[in-house]
């Protein structure tokens, strides 16, 4: 069943809701975004209920079907995998979202790698202080 209005399909929904099981982000007002681990996770009568938990502090997700199917309420934005947690180029990335680009950048940027890729177009972080990644050889080049 599609929604109308330019809605979609409850199993599109469905599937979407399977990919909640490990953790997402929460928009923040002082860090812009959190994440946040899935503690519960309930889809019952037409109902999606969700709560997470990030450091004792509960961030509960609550919607209806015909909420989500048009798009009135969005799903949170997931996290990617451990393994792919300060990787060289953002395209790799299994979820492609504003937080998960910011939260790669701020772990590589923690790792002293100022530079990332996304794609073909490469990304610099100033650092801010002297960064050794030249010799003075190249830097008189």
């Amino acid at each position: 069943m599609t929604a109308s209005g330019g809605g979609i399909s409850e199993s599109v929904i469905q599937a979407e809701l399977e990919a909640f099981a490990k953790a997402t982000y929460f928009a923040d007002n002082e860090l812009a975004w959190v994440q946040a681990v899935l503690k519960e996770k309930s889809v019952a009568n037409s109902a999606v209920r969700m709560v997470f938990d990030r450091d004792g502090t509960e961030y509960r997700f609550e919607a209806t079907m015909e909420e989500l199917m048009r798009r009135h309420k969005t799903l949170p934005p997931l996290c990617n995998p451990p393994v792919l947690e300060g990787i060289d180029d953002l395209t790799n990335l299994s979820h492609l979202n504003e937080p998960a680009v910011l939260h790669n950048l701020q772990v590589r940027y923690g790792m002293h790698n100022i530079y990332t890729y996304s794609g073909i177009v490469l990304v610099a972080l100033n650092p801010f202080a002297h960064v050794p990644l030249y010799s003075q050889d190249t830097l008189e080049a």
